[in-house]
């Protein structure tokens, strides 16, 4: 039976599954890379279609996504989102508003007991990197930060889903340590493939870790409002 048009895709209910979750140019890339190099976590990247909820073989069903321009709590790709799509302009200017999932986090949530890994990164590390990697408007790159956190605030208080945040800048600075905590979350042992990260990172491989990426201690934030909301959501991080 085919589903209803701008309808979730049927998938089959798994027992959980994970869901790693950032802002685009926050080191959500890296993240699912050590999170995947671990034996019992099968991760897909980016998939828009339920994948995750279709794995086979007893492995952690996981998978990274970016908010707000592909995932959202409770809102899923539709047809109509096309147009804006065929349009470069809107599709440049708005574009990143509208989730490209076909499910929703609640979609996934009623499909399994739902981990969401939210990956938190320093406002102007984060804006600086989507304005040289992505050529996109100052205004533009503020608003897909703001709403990334608004996304992590709106988590905190879903009931079906388990959320916990992670620091970007205490994931590069300590990565066992942090990739520990995330284990012990997820009920799995700490596995040393997963430093290769770096290494196995499919777009952007390098040698190790790089501390330096991390945001300077002490440095005046551009945006205070966002700055708040970043420390605010980063006092409940692992």
């Amino acid at each position: 039976m085919a589903a209803r048009e701008g309808s979730p895709p049927l998938v089959k209910a798994r027992e959980r599954a994970l869901i790693v979750i950032g802002a685009p140019r926050s080191g959500t890339t890296l993240l699912a890379t050590a999170l995947g190099a671990h034996s019992r976590v099968a991760l897909l990247s980016e998939d828009l279609n339920g994948g995750v909820f279709r794995v086979v073989g007893g492995k952690l069903p996981a998978l990274k996504l970016c908010a707000p321009n592909q995932i959202d709590l409770d809102r899923r790709w539709r047809p109509a989102y096309g147009l804006i799509e065929q349009n470069g302009w809107l599709r440049k200017n708005l574009g990143y508003r509208l989730p490209s999932s076909r499910l929703s986090l609640r979609d996934m949530a009623s499909r399994a007991e739902l981990k969401v890994l939210c990956l938190l990164r320093d406002p102007d590390r984060n804006i600086d990197a989507l304005k040289r990697r992505e050529n996109k408007r100052d205004a533009v790159c503020r608003d897909i930060v703001r709403r990334t956190y608004r996304l992590f605030r709106q988590l905190s208080g879903e009931p079906l889903m388990d959320m916990r945040v992670v620091s970007f800048d205490r994931f590069v600075r300590s990565p066992e340590q942090q990739l520990g905590a995330i284990c012990d979350w997820l009920g799995l042992a700490f596995e040393p493939a997963m430093l290769e990260a770096p290494k196995l990172n499919p777009f952007y491989p390098e040698a190790g870790f790089r501390a330096e990426k991390a945001a300077s201690p002490g440095a005046a934030p551009a945006d205070a409002a966002l700055d708040g909301e970043y420390r605010s959501l980063l006092a409940s991080a692992l």
